[in-house]
């Protein structure tokens, strides 16, 4: 039996969020999963009306936020990828501080979802990297405002 490959990591501040959405994009929960702490916490998206922005779309149930429990942030981009669209991320800007950095990210999944509807979810969020003892980056706190779009189109 071979060793399976391990998910890429990041190696500045900002790869971090990039191999997010390739990961997301390319379905692979795993490496998603993998660019974040063990005890990350992730808001999950929200639309403007405050609800979840995936909600009618086979979307995760939505919490605040999950609260550093890995297992519901393993949910929350599974229910992304069930999407089975890409992730856009564009880097805004980057601010680093003492021991970790903070990116602003610009974040769009568009296209037709599943169910032949059309999904275009859009926002912009802040994303809280931190180095590893190994040189790497993890991701230790994540927040997604994606609003809703698809009726407007």
């Amino acid at each position: 039996m071979s060793d399976p490959i391990a998910p890429p990591a990041a190696r500045r501040p900002s790869e971090a969020a990039e191999l997010v959405a390739l990961a997301v994009s390319d379905g692979d929960l795993g490496a998603a999963v993998a660019q974040y702490e063990p005890a990350a916490a992730l808001l999950p998206l929200a639309s403007q009306d405050g609800g979840d922005g995936l909600a009618g779309r086979d979307s995760p149930n939505g919490h605040p936020g999950n609260g550093g429990d890995g297992r519901r942030l393993a949910e929350t981009m599974a229910g992304i990828m069930r999407l089975r669209l890409p992730l856009d991320v564009r880097l805004i800007a980057v601010l680093p501080a003492a021991g970790l950095t903070m990116l602003v990210c610009e974040r769009r999944i568009a296209g037709q979802g599943p169910d032949g509807q059309p999904v275009s979810l859009h926002g912009v969020g802040c994303t809280v990297v931190r180095p590893q003892d190994d040189g790497t980056w993890r991701i230790a706190a994540d927040a997604w405002q994606l609003t809703d779009n698809s009726g407007a189109e």
